[in-house]
């Protein structure tokens, strides 16, 4: 098999991939035989029809489609791995030259990861985030929510209207029950609040009005702090407050730590050419899309806020190729198995679980890989984080100049008031 490998732009190839005639005849002869078995003919046993019968019957394009399309299909990834490319989206292939007996032609155009020029991590100047802090208001909305959580559902009585807090078994569109928290924050609430079960309430969601049934509703009968504290199995009010605060602040700064990762890669991708391989950018946007709208979180999107989602996605494919780019200049940044194993061994540690039966469930679920690379890319962001300049942030300069002058003019009095 011949190939000519052709670069076209950053990250794009095209490929003129040769088959011998040989291989297109043996390619052409087990389509037929397949194709024979498959279309029964009166006067002919199974399989035992002329080809010229079957070219009539079927079309002798149709056929000859079938030939290319499998010798495609078997010829190009040998073509890319002899060409050591690895594809980040599907391949677009056409046929330049093709007939039996004769050697078939094809070509494919290719993207893959392009090459990026990064700067000196050292120069990229980043502002650092404020450190996170738990606020009694936090604590306060989390115990709201735990109380929400253990409170006992009680039906209210014939006539009631929905009230906030109150939670409605509700059916939309597929009749499939549903229940529903109505939270102050919440806009298809507000449009329930107020009506009684066994109404249909025309609802607006996503701009597209629903008829929605109100089946029934039941209020929350929520514990008081001190039943909340000994439903929990803690020993006193003081001791769950403890553990809300300990809980909220280490998921604030396990936040705050994503969040500054993705901010120093989003600074060096600001000063780098980091271009997006246009048809891996259109399937993968497209694919997400779609699945969003098949959710029954949204509805159909408009223009607009496919144009918005775009724009997202747009930035997290450039992060994703930032992060392919960087672990491939810089090889440390990958696990070794070994390493990889002892990874393997914490995480399961962290689950409570047994590693070997950690890593099983892993590859039968397909996600070992998938771990693996998401494993080596938080090592590429805390690279990162290691690398670039940290600045001090404008509201923390502001808070330090105020201090040092409230303190001067602290000391300023003090010494006006000191008697002579």
């Amino acid at each position: 098999m011949k190939v000519e490998t052709n670069q076209t732009g950053s990250g794009t190839y095209t490929l003129k991939v040769e088959v011998s005639a040989k291989r297109v005849d043996q390619k052409s002869k087990a389509i037929f035989r397949r194709m024979a078995q498959e279309v029964v003919f009166p006067g002919f046993r199974r399989g035992k029809a002329p080809r010229s019968l079957l070219e009539q019957q079927l079309g002798k394009d149709f056929l000859d489609e079938d030939v290319q399309n499998g010798l495609i299909e078997e010829a190009l990834p040998e073509a890319l791995e002899q060409e050591a490319l690895r594809p980040v989206s599907r391949p677009e292939t056409r046929v330049v030259e093709f007939a039996l007996g004769k050697p078939f032609v094809f070509e494919a155009d290719i993207e893959v990861l392009p090459e990026i020029t990064f700067p000196e991590f050292a120069s990229v100047n980043v502002e650092a985030l404020p450190a996170p802090a738990t606020t009694d208001a936090d604590v306060d909305k989390a115990i709201e929510g735990l109380k929400v959580q253990n409170a006992t559902l009680l039906p209210k009585d014939e006539g009631q209207a929905a009230a906030f807090q109150d939670v409605a078994i509700v059916e939309i569109g597929d009749g499939k029950p549903r229940e529903l928290l109505l939270s102050e924050d919440s806009k298809l609430a507000e449009q329930l609040v107020g009506h009684t079960a066994g109404e249909t309430v025309e609802v607006m969601l996503n701009e597209q009005a629903y008829p929605l049934k109100l089946v029934e509703l039941k209020t929350l009968d929520k514990p008081d702090l001190e039943e909340l504290a000994s439903v929990m199995e803690h020993d006193d009010e003081a001791t769950l407050i403890a553990e809300v605060k300990t809980q909220l602040q280490q998921r604030l700064e396990l936040d705050h730590k994503q969040q500054t990762r993705f901010k120093a890669l989003d600074a060096v991708i600001e000063q780098s050419d980091v271009p997006v391989p246009p048809r891996l950018k259109e399937e993968v946007i497209q694919y997400e899309l779609e699945a969003l709208e098949r959710s029954e979180r949204v509805g159909a999107l408009d223009d607009e806020d496919r144009s918005a989602y775009s724009e997202g996605a747009e930035q997290r494919l450039k992060r994703d190729v930032a992060l392919e780019a960087l672990k491939r200049q810089i090889p440390s940044l990958k696990l070794d198995d070994e390493a990889f194993e002892a990874l393997l061994k914490e995480e399961a540690q962290l689950q409570d679980i047994n590693a070997v039966k950690f890593k099983a469930l892993l590859e039968r679920e397909g996600s070992l890989g998938r771990f693996r690379s998401q494993k080596e890319d938080e090592r590429a962001l805390d690279f990162l984080v290691e690398q670039v300049r940290w600045t001090e942030s404008e509201g923390k300069k502001e808070a330090a100049k105020t201090a040092v002058k409230a303190k001067k003019a602290s000391a300023k009095k003090t010494t006006e008031e000191r008697p002579s």
